[in-house]
């Protein structure tokens, strides 16, 4: 009989449970996904943390993933595949199992690196007032201000400067997703399955989050807008007016000197609206060079009925929260055993990557921030090599709904 004649979901259930707890967890998470019959036969699976999904630093169809150290362990990594070729692309953004990869020519996708499902949004291009140049390995940018003067950016430096996150809606499928992208010095835009370009909102944003539905963003201090894309039209509430808030900021905040400083928004699983601020500075690094890394963290929580909307908060209960790329999210210790509690779980942004390149440093800003306790628990060692920042992964396959059947 011909193997493509056989019924492998007809396999004992006995010997597939055996098979299947043999496995390393991306693979018996990819092992669930084949049919109704594997995924009974394998329990459900616990993730015992978060990862890191590493950037490719040669060309193959593998990703590597970095867990995170828990009490008195190391991280340690392992190697997925098969996956699309991940070496150049940039990891854009993150949401539930989902990671957007941008090309060097702007071309945009989804892709779950589990199961090698990808789904292609248009292109970025064209963007205004940046024009490809082939022949010179590049891109020429104008100066809004003055046509005569332009600068020519290298392929993967435009495409990062000019991409800073893409942010997207839960579980997407080719024929339902909607997606916005923060650009620098450009307005935001959006796109959504039957759309074939990107759509400017003419609305700068600081940071964007998807969440019941709705893209949430950030504007100036303390502004928050929420975007509805499922319709025709986009619509456009203000849920947070920027006369009518403020940020108190505290003693300990403000004590400190920074050079930039990064802002968040982040949902709890309750509903709750917080706001993390990260604040940056440059530190004295080996051979006379300074590096740009995380010297503190702030966190708000709207509250409607306070004067300012937004109050500070110190303790996150048995929470933490992971920022960075990905569309920010709580964790509970409960829920993911090892998980450290009322922690801000960090990764580099493009905002700091791009500083130290330009003061010739690698870049080693990941780690984790004990917010009651105002201190680093730990930072992640970095790659001698200059790489783009991983990005947070949570992988979300877990049911046998025929959705997640391969």
């Amino acid at each position: 009989m011909d193997d493509d004649a056989r019924d492998w979901s007809l396999l004992p259930l006995d010997l597939l449970r055996k098979l299947g707890e043999m496995l390393h967890i991306p693979h018996r998470i990819v092992f669930r996904t084949v049919c109704k019959s594997w995924c009974s036969a394998l329990p459900s699976i616990v993730f015992p943390y978060p990862w890191l999904l590493l950037p490719a630093e040669q060309i193959d169809d593998s990703c590597t993933f970095l867990s995170l150290p828990s009490d008195n362990e190391h991280c340690s990594s392992f190697k997925f595949s098969p996956v699309p070729p991940l070496h150049g692309m940039r990891y854009a953004g993150s949401n539930t199992g989902w990671v957007a990869i941008v090309d060097l020519a702007f071309n945009i996708s989804l892709l779950n690196p589990l199961t090698g499902a990808q789904i292609h949004l248009p292109s970025f291009l064209p963007i205004p007032r940046i024009e490809p140049l082939p022949n010179c390995g590049g891109y020429l940018c104008h100066n809004p201000h003055d046509n005569s003067d332009s600068y020519l950016f290298e392929y993967e430096t435009c495409r990062d400067y000019f991409i800073n996150k893409v942010v997207f809606s839960s579980n997407p499928t080719p024929n339902n997703y909607m997606a916005m992208v923060i650009r620098h010095e450009y307005p935001t835009a959006y796109t959504k399955a039957g759309i074939s370009k990107w759509i400017s909102l003419d609305i700068p944003v600081l940071d964007i989050i998807y969440h019941d539905g709705l893209f949430y963003a950030l504007r100036c201090v303390s502004e928050v807008y929420a975007f509805d894309l499922s319709g025709d039209n986009p619509v456009k509430k203000v849920i947070i007016d920027l006369f009518n808030s403020d940020i108190k900021l505290s003693d300990s905040f403000l004590s400190r000197s920074y050079t930039h400083q990064d802002k968040y928004l982040a949902f709890s699983s309750t509903g709750e609206l917080f706001l993390i601020m990260r604040c940056n500075i440059y530190v004295d690094a080996p051979n006379d060079t300074k590096k740009f890394e995380t010297e503190s963290f702030m966190i708000s929580k709207y509250n409607c009925e306070s004067s300012s909307c937004w109050d500070e908060v110190r303790c996150l209960g048995n929470k933490s929260v992971f920022i960075g790329m990905n569309n920010a999210y709580f964790l509970s210790i409960e829920d993911f055993p090892g998980l450290r509690a009322n922690c801000i779980c960090f990764t580099d942004t493009f905002e700091g990557m791009n500083c130290n390149i330009v003061k010739g440093r690698t870049n080693a800003d990941i780690g984790f921030f004990d917010l009651e306790q105002e201190k680093f628990e730990c930072r992640l060692p970095s790659s001698e090599k200059l790489l783009p920042p991983p990005i947070w992964f949570v992988p979300s396959i877990d049911s046998c709904d025929d959705d997640n059947m391969m």
